[in-house]
């Protein structure tokens, strides 16, 4: 078991089951009723073999049944470990006919970041590793207490992300998740800014089963048959027909 703070388990809204497994990390939390836990573990292209046993850890003997909702991480990060996460929550969605809520991976790792950490008062830079050496972005504006994201999930180095960063000033930007020290690497010598790496922060179940509670929405839950993981490509490759080069 983990020893992840205790006190962040305790919920208004009953009988959710979390799970992520966007990165080596496989993460799962639950709460049911006055019961909740959390399992978390750096499991590396192992998630498979480990994730149902997993599941049952968390319920130790709770009733599935109970179960009214499947929060899932959908990413962006490891298309194995992205799979494995949209898989298992379909089959118990469709199992127990409960609707399912998809969560920024990115969001989770960012809302962990700060549990774990501390809250800075700045912002935040959670990244995932990608193949062939890129990393999935998302920027976080924490100063005013809350977590509000910047813009949309991104891949790589880009106009973007300097723009966004550019827009930090004086402010404290922490850099976190798997890919942190790679993109600190990257930014740090072009930017004026002061960039703390936190490479071990990962998604955290438990973080995104914590904003769902605090943030009801209806309007996020949809069917098992919905469940897409999140996918986020380079703008190369995706211009219109009207700003493509003209052939022959």
């Amino acid at each position: 078991m983990s020893n992840y703070p205790t006190d962040v388990l305790r919920f208004s809204m009953p009988a959710l089951l979390s799970l992520d497994t966007s990165t080596d990390a496989c993460s799962l939390a639950c709460v049911l009723g006055e019961y909740s836990a959390e399992r978390h573990e750096l499991l590396p292209r192992a998630h498979n073999r480990h994730i149902l046993a997993m599941v049952d850890q968390v319920l130790a003997g709770q009733p599935l049944s109970a179960v009214e909702g499947i929060v899932c991480g959908v990413g962006p990060g490891s298309f194995t470990g992205l799979r494995v996460a949209t898989g298992v929550a379909q089959g118990l969605a469709w199992s127990l006919n409960v609707p399912v809520l998809p969560f920024c991976s990115l969001m989770s790792q960012a809302l962990a970041a700060r549990t774990e950490l501390g809250d800075s008062g700045g912002y935040v830079l959670s990244t995932i590793e990608a193949q062939t050496g890129q990393f999935y972005w998302r920027l976080f504006d924490g100063r005013d207490g809350g977590l509000q994201p910047v813009g949309e999930p991104c891949l790589g180095v880009s106009e973007r992300l300097l723009d966004q960063l550019g827009d930090c000033a004086s402010h404290p930007v922490r850099v976190v998740g798997s890919a942190a020290t790679c993109v600190a690497d990257r930014l740090g010598a072009g930017l004026s800014i002061d960039l703390a790496v936190h490479a071990e922060v990962r998604p955290r179940a438990v973080s995104a089963l914590q904003f769902v509670c605090e943030h009801p929405n209806p309007r996020l839950g949809i069917s098992a048959e919905q469940l897409q993981p999140l996918y986020v490509q380079t703008d190369i490759g995706w211009k219109k027909l009207a700003e493509q080069p003209k052939r022959g």
